[in-house]
């Protein structure tokens, strides 16, 4: 499936961390002309409440604290020297704006840093189910040689077994072999206890 490309960015909430000059009025009133809303505070400010704010704007030639949220952040440039360009890196900027503003640029930074910032979110989700679907077929594996070891079966049968006991259950078969798995560590703890108490009670 093809992700969805933004490029209407109305309505968006727009935070601007900029030094009072020229860049920072033609920035302003150019967001406002592409209907985002823009919240101004002093350049210092790093109060950012994640969750108002839906892109910061920051100078990367000013060592101004950037916000910490999950947020697309558009880094203004003027120099490009490898200190500056070494603040954008470690901000994770999505897109960039070259000094002086003009408003032909900031269009194409907003697109840039909004469909890079959705992009890099959907790979931090598909990392995460991969993870999942990893441990869960960890899981799996371990309850399938749990039922081999304990009712003597092939691995075939094992997983046979596991597949019409969640069905009757109706959870996901991942889910099954957690409960088996769990339910085996649980047993072999509680006949670890016993045993290690009877033989501190012998005399």
């Amino acid at each position: 499936m093809t992700p969805q490309v933004r490029s209407n960015f109305r309505g968006a909430r727009a935070w601007v961390a900029l030094p009072q000059d020229q860049n920072r009025e033609v920035l302003v009133r150019t967001l406002e002309r592409l209907g985002l809303s823009v919240f101004e505070r002093c350049p210092d400010a790093a109060d950012v409440v994640a969750g108002l704010q839906d892109v910061a704007f920051f100078d990367a030639d000013q060592d101004f604290t950037v916000p910490d949220a999950d947020i697309p952040h558009i880094a203004l440039i003027g120099m490009e020297a490898p200190s500056r360009l070494a603040r954008v890196v470690r901000h994770r900027a999505s897109s960039v704006l070259m000094k002086p503003v003009r408003a032909t640029g900031v269009f194409t930074a907003l697109f840039l840093a909004f469909n890079e910032h959705a992009i890099r979110q959907r790979e931090v989700i598909e990392r995460a189910n991969l993870s999942r679907r990893a441990e869960g077929r960890r899981v799996v594996i371990k309850a399938i040689l749990k039922i081999m070891k304990d009712d003597d079966v092939s691995d075939d049968e094992a997983y046979r077994r596991m597949r019409v006991a969640s069905m009757t259950r109706r959870i996901s078969i991942e889910e099954f072999a957690a409960q088996t798995v769990a339910a085996s560590t649980s047993s072999m703890r509680l006949a670890g206890t016993a045993a290690h108490e009877r033989k501190t009670k012998q005399p």
